[in-house]
């Protein structure tokens, strides 16, 4: 008998047994949740692991048969949780890229979802990346189907020899999974790790949990927890294991949830991130300037290390610009703390930061009372002058109005009620000239002469 008909005979006795290895938080070490593995138990207890039938399965195509079998095994473990106490987490699956031979894979996945009546959120279907560069175009397509119906699609195996960022932006998965082969020199090799924090990096800015395969050791753990990986799946917690006793590891898992404290396990990027909310909590917006090179850009919130404006500006034309929105009291302050000249004077005198409390008007019409520091900090790869600067909005302030200066009224002439001579109406400016013989009035603006 060969293989194709061994497992087509065990598929249908159900010797397939699904075997569990969960996945825990790297910071909490707490369960996130779990790959199901097909295992072959004979009847003797051997174990047939999967390398012995899947290759075989893959190149005649029966392989779907062991998936959706897979499927539903995982769907009926989630629908017993509730029985034993256990709240439902996420399952990953294996999917085959031949699934795109399929019609409609996507309404076949949803309709026995639905059977069990799971939530399509916990279904994590995975497939190879090697996998979906068999037939990127069709294999796109299949899994943008099923991300439709409101599964959650995982890349597994990233970086098994030809792993392309490029791909990850055109598939959009929800879960990166980093293959085993990066760990099995225990992490020794600096290249491998270099391109570990690059891909985090990567896969934290486009908001994609991670997942660390075949992590045996401490040491990994940690460069794990300091590189920014989310979640990892080894020996160094868990093998895989049948479902009774995974059920204990997750009763087990639960009644510890709160035993440790978060300020201890929290990692390095975790911290920084606290740490970053805080700060924008009191400053909206925060401002990097280079006062050697007059130069600046600003940053908001999530929007940290990403330039707002899109090319760094002359921090000379930005101080010109704002200098008009600020109260006419307080420009010759303003102007004078953040002029380059002087904050390059105070950083050379040792000053830490130069700070300013001043009024502005906003887009709004609002007049605010603003206070700003500009820390200067040390960048250890050049040796420019470095400002951050933070802007906390004090209070909103009435406008100071001046009032308009009085208008003064010309004071009458005095004339002597008793005099019979007749009053003239003279226009201010105009000079009064007398002399023996008569009396006449120039105006000194027309230089008229009037009698």
């Amino acid at each position: 008998m060969g293989v194709i008909e061994e497992v087509k005979e065990a598929l249908a006795r159900r010797k397939f047994i699904p075997y569990f290895q969960p996945q825990y938080d790297v910071v909490t070490r707490k369960m996130w949740s779990a790959e199901i593995l097909a295992r072959w138990i004979e009847s003797d207890g051997s174990v047939i692991v999967p390398g012995y039938f899947v290759p075989e399965l893959e190149m005649t195509g029966d392989i779907l048969e062991l998936d959706w079998y897979m499927l539903k095994e995982a769907c009926i473990f989630l629908s017993q949780l509730d029985k034993q106490g256990v709240p439902k987490f996420p399952i990953s699956i294996n999917f085959s890229w031949k699934h795109i031979n399929e019609q409609n894979t996507s309404g076949m996945l949803r309709d026995v979802v639905d059977s069990y009546n799971i939530p399509h959120q916990l279904i994590i279907i995975e497939i190879a990346e090697s996998a979906i560069l068999e037939a990127e175009d069709d294999v796109k397509v299949m899994l943008e189907e099923i991300r439709s119906e409101g599964f959650r699609i995982a890349v597994d195996d990233f970086g098994n020899g030809s792993f392309s960022l490029d791909l990850i932006t055109d598939v959009t998965p929800d879960v990166l999974k980093i293959d085993r082969s990066f760990f099995l020199n225990g992490l020794d090799d600096e290249r491998d790790k270099r391109v570990l924090e690059g891909i985090f990096d990567f896969a934290n800015r486009l908001k994609l949990n991670t997942v660390a395969e075949g992590i045996e050791t401490e040491d990994q753990l940690t460069f794990l927890r300091n590189s920014g990986c989310k979640v990892v799946q080894g020996y160094i917690f868990d093998k895989p294991m049948p479902e009774t006793q995974f059920i204990q590891k997750c009763k087990d898992n639960m009644a510890d949830l709160d035993a440790e404290d978060i300020l201890v396990t929290q990692s390095p990027q975790a911290a920084v991130k606290l740490l970053m909310d805080a700060v924008f909590a009191m400053s909206p917006s925060i401002t990097y300037m280079n006062l050697t090179k007059n130069s600046y850009y600003v940053a908001q919130g999530e929007e940290l290390g990403k330039r707002v404006n899109s090319t760094i500006s002359s921090l000379e034309d930005r101080l010109a610009n704002s200098v008009s929105s600020v109260y006419p009291d307080d420009r010759e302050l303003y102007k004078n703390t953040f002029s380059i000249k002087n904050m390059l004077a105070a950083y050379e005198s040792g000053e830490k930061f130069v700070d300013v409390v001043f009024r502005q008007i906003g887009d709004d019409g609002v007049y605010r009372k603003l206070a700003i520091r500009n820390v200067f900090v040390k960048n250890p790869a050049v040796n420019d002058v470095i400002a951050i600067s933070f802007c906390t909005v004090l209070e909103e302030v009435e406008p100071i109005i001046t009032p308009p200066p009085v208008k003064e009224e010309p004071e009458a002439p005095y004339h002597d009620p008793n005099s019979t001579t007749e009053l003239v109406n003279v226009r201010k400016g105009a000079i009064i000239v007398t002399d023996k013989k008569e009396e006449f009035v120039v105006d000194k603006e027309s230089e008229e002469k009037t009698e």
